[in-house]
């Protein structure tokens, strides 16, 4: 009797690769709901960058145009990623992807009859969940499909799905408007079907058309991914010419031809607005405000050296090895990539880290623009390589997955990269973790130290001078505005809701005495109950303007020194805040006030901010007063903000904005009832 070799079953193979795809669904599902939640969360109009676009969008649907003036004037939406063309402002994003949402926004506005300026955090979510959530679901279905086929061992299959989910840094980006998170989904949807043809010799009709359409849309949202098309056509080229020809490259055009269509419409160039950087574009003045490029701020004073640059860039404060040390492992596979002679995807880690060694260097190249894609949490212009990284990783696993040590170290790589991913929330425009430590420690300093008062002297009230005392007619300047309280304040009470003040020095002998200056406050809150109210205060105008604290400026009608009472009353009114504090110098700004409509103001901000215990609190409250300073406007004040609140909690309790709306010199302008009753 001959004896068979028993057969093994198939039910082990068919358990373990369950167990695996639902594990990998797990990740997926996690992952997917994790995106969900920020992008709910989010925050509208995150930044300049994004606002941008956003511009674009509104104004393609509300007003049938790419010129953006009307919104980016519009309270929050204002951008400084502009340009001045032909007579107005145009987003200097290429506008092939606000177009695209754009039409999003169109049907999104039919179905819901919702808009971006009255809804704009629910319709901008929206729009997020279908052009940012949804793809980037599909991007992980079809990265899992990727490993599973090209992976042998399961920890790896799992691994990198899991980097692809949690680990890096495109993740805070899909919260946003932005073209990084759409150009690495654009690389995945393109990656696998080209892998299908070179690894696996399946010539479908299908696979050479998606390839070019989706690396070539890759282009249209990062221009240097122009090399990626020509990298897959040419590996398509050599396994089949022929389909090459008549599918890829038909396909790859469609997206091309729409991109460079769009950008001689809006530009009347081939190339979209950012290529124009460093021109009068960019360089402008409107209406007395200069671009902000005539004088960038923080990381875009490009103040780094290039080899410095390099090393903020690989191992600093917005290093990819540094903030995702996952790809610790991507830099293994590709320099170990003759020892994977059986590696299906030997080609893929060239093309990998040749497309990373060009791009980095694109950049590196450029020292006017050595500022790291702004402030943002990762190296954002070189994200859409990240589907290029994550299948390096594979053949690393497929050599030493099965070792204990190996995996323990990958899962600490993998954890330092999930905490980077994680930390910034739905909030990618903001400082990346390193760069908050070494600025917290003092190992970096991109900042601009404020420049002193141009008055020349120390700020100890909130208007930095007098009118001129000698002058035949009184200096007066009004201020309106509208805040909100919660509770009570010990500072400068000007109530709640709208409000009216006028500040104004006085041309009879009873507000001048010697070099004493009378000074008269009146303000109303508009409130049914309560009437104009008065307050006059005599400051030495020598001391004033000899920057002298506002105990030794301010004194009685007759000259004499202050009780203690009347001093304390007295400070409340001259600094705004309930103690007497010294004013520190800010940036210059530019703000648009009613005095003149058709030119900003140039202004210094300046701030003060003191911690109080008011009668009602059981704690210690801050009371902060911002001004914006300018030497044109009477009392040299155009605009004041009060704020007061709880540092334990965070919440503001009080906010009061005041802007200057008449003023003595300006013409046109009429002397408010409150002042007129009570001069």
């Amino acid at each position: 009797m001959t004896e068979h070799s028993p057969t093994v079953p198939n039910d082990g193979i068919d358990e373990v690769r369950a167990t695996r795809r639902f594990a990998m669904l797990l990740i997926i599902v996690t992952s997917a709901a994790m995106s969900f939640t920020q992008i709910l969360q989010a925050p509208p109009l995150q930044s300049a960058n994004d606002r941008s676009r956003w511009s674009t969008v509104w104004s393609l649907v509300e007003r049938n145009t790419y010129q953006i003036d009307e919104i980016d004037a519009a309270p929050g939406w204002g951008t400084i990623d502009k340009v001045r063309h032909e007579g107005h402002f145009y987003s200097t994003k290429p506008p092939l992807q606000s177009t695209l949402v754009a039409g999003v926004y169109w049907c999104v506005k039919r179905i819901t009859h919702w808009n971006l300026t009255d809804q704009t955090v629910e319709v901008s979510r929206i729009i997020l969940l279908l052009v940012n959530w949804l793809p980037s679901v599909v991007s992980l279905i079809v990265t899992a499909m990727l490993v599973e086929r090209y992976a042998r061992r399961d920890f790896g299959k799992l691994f990198v799905l899991a980097a692809a989910s949690w680990g890096t840094l495109l993740g805070p980006f899909t919260s946003s408007l932005n073209n990084h998170s759409p150009a690495a989904i654009c690389v995945v949807l393109a990656m696998y079907p080209l892998l299908r043809v070179i690894s696996d010799g399946d010539h479908r009709k299908r696979y050479f058309l998606l390839s070019g359409f989706f690396s070539a849309a890759t282009f249209t949202f990062e221009i240097p991914a122009a090399l990626l098309v020509v990298v897959f056509g040419a590996l398509l080229l050599k396994a089949n010419s022929k389909r090459t020809l008549t599918l890829f490259m038909p396909a790859a055009l469609i997206p091309v031809v729409a991109f460079v269509a769009l950008n001689c419409i809006v530009t009347g160039s081939l190339s979209p607005f950012y290529s124009s950087y460093g021109s009068e574009k960019y360089l402008y003045e409107h209406e007395g405000i200069p671009s902000y490029w005539l004088n960038p701020q923080g990381l875009d004073r490009n103040l780094d050296s290039p080899l410095m640059y390099f090393v903020h860039c690989t191992i600093g404060h917005h290093g990819l090895l540094s903030l995702t040390p996952v790809w610790l492992l991507t830099l293994v596979g590709w320099f170990r990539w003759r020892r994977w002679p059986e590696c299906h995807l030997r080609t893929m880690l060239l093309v990998g880290a040749a497309l990373t060694t060009v791009v980095l260097g694109f950049y590196l190249s450029r020292p006017q623009n050595y500022n790291f894609g702004g402030n943002s949490v990762a190296l954002r212009w070189m994200l859409w390589l990240v589907p290029l990284w994550l299948i390096a990783m594979i053949p690393v696993f497929d050599a030493w997955g099965s070792r204990r040590g190996f995996q323990i170290l990958a899962a600490i790589l993998l954890a330092g990269s999930v905490v980077s991913a994680q930390l910034p929330g739905s909030h990618p425009w903001q400082s990346t973790w390193l760069l908050t430590l070494m600025e917290k420690w003092k190992w970096v300093d991109y900042t601009e130290p404020p420049p002193p008062f141009e008055f020349g002297h120390p700020l100890w009230s909130w208007f930095p001078k007098l009118g001129d005392p000698k002058a035949e007619s009184e200096s007066f300047v009004r201020f309106t505005g509208a805040g909100s309280r919660l509770i009570g304040s010990e500072s400068l009470d000007f109530g709640i809701g709208e409000t009216d003040l006028s500040l104004m020095t006085g041309t009879n002998q009873d507000y001048r005495t010697g070099d004493f200056q009378g000074v008269q406050l009146i303000w109303n809150d508009h409130r049914s109950e309560t009437k104009d109210r008065a307050a006059v205060v005599f400051i030495d105008v020598a001391k004033l303007n000899a920057g002298r604290k506002s105990s030794e400026f301010l004194r009685s009608s007759a000259g004499a020194a202050l009780t203690r009472d009347e001093l304390l009353t007295a400070q409340r009114f001259v600094t705004g805040l309930p103690q007497s504090v010294e004013y520190r110098p800010g940036h210059i700004r530019y703000l648009k006030t009613p005095l003149r409509h058709d030119k900003a103001f140039r202004c210094q901000r300046a701030a003060a901010q003191v911690l109080f215990q008011p009668k009602h609190a059981d704690h210690d409250l801050r009371y902060r007063v911002d001004l914006w300073l300018c030497d044109e406007i009477p009392f040299g004040v155009a605009q004041i903000e009060i704020t007061i609140t709880d540092p334990l909690s965070g919440q503001t309790l009080s906010f009061q904005r005041l802007t200057a709306v008449e003023a003595s010199g300006f013409p046109s302008r009429e002397r408010s009832e409150p002042a007129r009753r009570n001069n």
